[in-house]
C-alpha cells in the first residue's frame, strides 16, 4: 500500500464509474507524463492547483481524502479520520503534516529487523 499527496483544484471530483466507484487514475505532469490522458489526472495549471488530496496509489491512484484547502487541513482530517498510512498503522496530525512537507510520498510499510515501522516515522 503506498500512498501520494496530489494537488488538485478546489472543485475536482475525481470521476467515479457506473457503479458510482472511483476509477483509477495516474498521475500525471511535465515531468511524469501519462502514454494514456483517458487514464490520468489532468493537467492543470499549477495556478488552479490549489488544494491537497491524499491518494493511494497501488492500483494506479484512487482518492482516499477529500480535497482540502492547506496540507495543514489535510493533516488533520487524515488524523481525525484514522486513515492508515499502511496496514495498521495510522498517523497523528503532526506525522502526516511531517509527511507531507516532505514531498507527499508515503512509502509502504519497512521492517528493521523483526519490527513493522510505520511509514509516517520515516526520516
Amino acid at each position: 500500500m503506498s500512498r501520494t499527496v496530489r494537488q488538485v483544484p478546489a472543485d475536482w471530483q475525481h470521476p467515479r464509474n457506473s457503479g458510482g466507484r472511483y476509477v483509477p487514475l495516474l498521475e500525471s505532469g511535465p515531468d511524469a507524463p501519462s502514454p494514456d490522458p483517458a487514464r490520468s489526472m489532468p493537467a492543470w495549471p499549477a495556478a488552479e492547483r490549489t488544494h491537497w488530496q491524499l491518494y493511494e496509489t497501488t492500483s494506479a491512484g484512487t482518492p482516499v481524502s477529500p480535497p482540502c484547502a492547506s496540507p495543514e487541513a489535510l493533516a488533520k482530517w487524515l488524523a481525525d479520520h484514522h486513515v492508515e498510512a499502511a496496514p495498521g498503522f495510522t498517523g497523528t496530525e503532526a506525522q502526516w503534516l511531517a509527511a507531507i512537507k516532505r514531498g507527499g510520498v508515503i512509502p509502504p510499510v519497512m521492517t528493521v529487523g523483526k519490527q513493522m515501522v510505520n511509514p509516517l516515522d520515516y526520516t
